[in-house]
């Protein structure tokens, strides 16, 4: 069981790796590689896998609930592997536009290996997975661009996509040869187990109102109010407070950072009785930390909004999970984390849309505006509904 879910997770952060570390050198790739024409396509470039990843996660979510959790995982990373290997290939953009988009037709290990766990673990040991899972992809998110950065010097990045393939490649070759685990196992307190089952129906959670359903809502909201504020920001803060792209950079890695040093003492406060009260007010927290930003006229301010905002999303993000655990049924935990997952892809390409719009039409204030709003509303709506 541990060397299942030890492989699960590596194989994740492999994966995770491999996908987030190329998409800041896009544009770099296409100067590289093709004609300097291809450039005006490289914000596109940013949301045709998680466009094609949003409409094709919750097939695969309901595939594997047919052909098994496992054998949905192995194809995940082979698809991934698979898809790296035709984008390192590409000679036109079209081709490489074609090798990106298949990268989030063909992957899925994010929701893959979130239903793996789920067929292992009882909900209490889930909860705690799925952060570490969380965790996993936003140090992915901070290592990979910065070790790829070593490489843009003197080398075609796109080919380094044939040496990405083989983290997805060996991942699902490892899990291939595995022996097969059967069962949940249960949780070692057995009040855990009285408190939350693996029995609970999908749609339903013992501890207040919250659905499953309403569950792909708020989290489709909330990746809107936070993505929002994504890609303009180094610009903005150029604009706004002259800040170099260095600092930006950083500061924009700060919330993300915060997650990984404040998740484990954050999880303990965050379960089963209070997570929907926690997603309510770790939201307010966010949208607080956005507006101190939005309203910051020096640097100071500016770090203080960050942190707000860093323990906010941290918050937010282990109140999900904790939701996600409680509302999972084996029997349709693929179909389940397909959908949760196809809810934050269909977010984080409307946030995109929508921040491109008010951007280039209002200010590049507008989205963080927008994303207060969201935010506001989403904390005062769920805690409206558990009252």
């Amino acid at each position: 069981m541990r060397q299942t879910i030890f492989i699960t997770v590596l194989g994740h952060f492999g994966a995770a790796f491999a996908a987030l570390c190329m998409p800041p050198f896009y544009a770099h790739i296409l100067k590289q590689n093709f004609s300097s024409q291809a450039l005006i396509m490289a914000g596109w470039y940013f949301t045709l896998p998680t466009l094609a990843a949003a409409i094709s996660n919750p097939l695969w979510g309901k595939l594997a609930d047919r052909i098994g959790i496992r054998a949905s995982l192995i194809r995940a990373h082979w698809g991934l592997c698979l898809s790296f290997i035709i984008t390192g290939m590409a000679r036109t953009p079209w081709e490489f536009a074609f090798g990106l988009t298949l990268q989030g037709l063909l992957g899925g290990t994010f929701a893959a290996s979130n239903a793996f766990l789920a067929s292992l673990l009882p909900s209490k040991r889930l909860t705690t997975f799925l952060s570490v899972m969380q965790g996993s992809a936003r140090t992915a998110l901070f290592a990979g661009p910065a070790i790829i950065g070593l490489f843009s010097d003197g080398q075609n990045l796109l080919h380094i996509f044939f040496y990405l393939a083989i983290f997805p490649g060996l991942a699902g070759l490892v899990l291939y040869f595995l022996p097969a685990r059967a069962g949940v196992q249960p949780d070692s307190d057995s009040s855990d187990n009285s408190e939350v089952s693996n029995n609970t129906p999908s749609n339903s959670i013992q501890t207040g109102t919250l659905n499953a359903s309403s569950l792909y809502r708020f989290q489709a909201l909330f990746t809107i109010g936070t993505v929002l504020t994504y890609p303009y920001f180094v610009i903005d803060l150029a604009q706004r407070l002259a800040i170099p792209a260095s600092l930006a950079g950083t500061l924009f890695g700060l919330p993300h950072a915060l997650f990984l040093l404040l998740a484990w003492p954050l999880g303990r406060h965050v379960n089963f009785s209070n997570a929907q009260t926690a997603l309510a007010r770790f939201s307010a927290l966010t949208c607080a930390g956005l507006l101190l930003q939005v309203l910051a006229n020096n640097l100071p301010a500016l770090i203080t909004g960050r942190i707000l905002m860093g323990v906010g999303m941290t918050g937010a993000y282990l109140a999900i999970n904790t939701l996600a655990a409680s509302t999972t049924r084996q029997a349709s935990a693929g179909q389940h984390f397909g959908k949760l997952e196809g809810a934050n892809k269909w977010g984080a390409v409307l946030a995109g849309i929508l921040a491109s719009g008010l951007a280039t039409s209002m200010s590049y204030t507008a989205p963080i505006w927008l994303a207060c709003a969201l935010l506001a509303g989403l904390s005062i709506f769920i805690e409206s509904k558990r009252l």
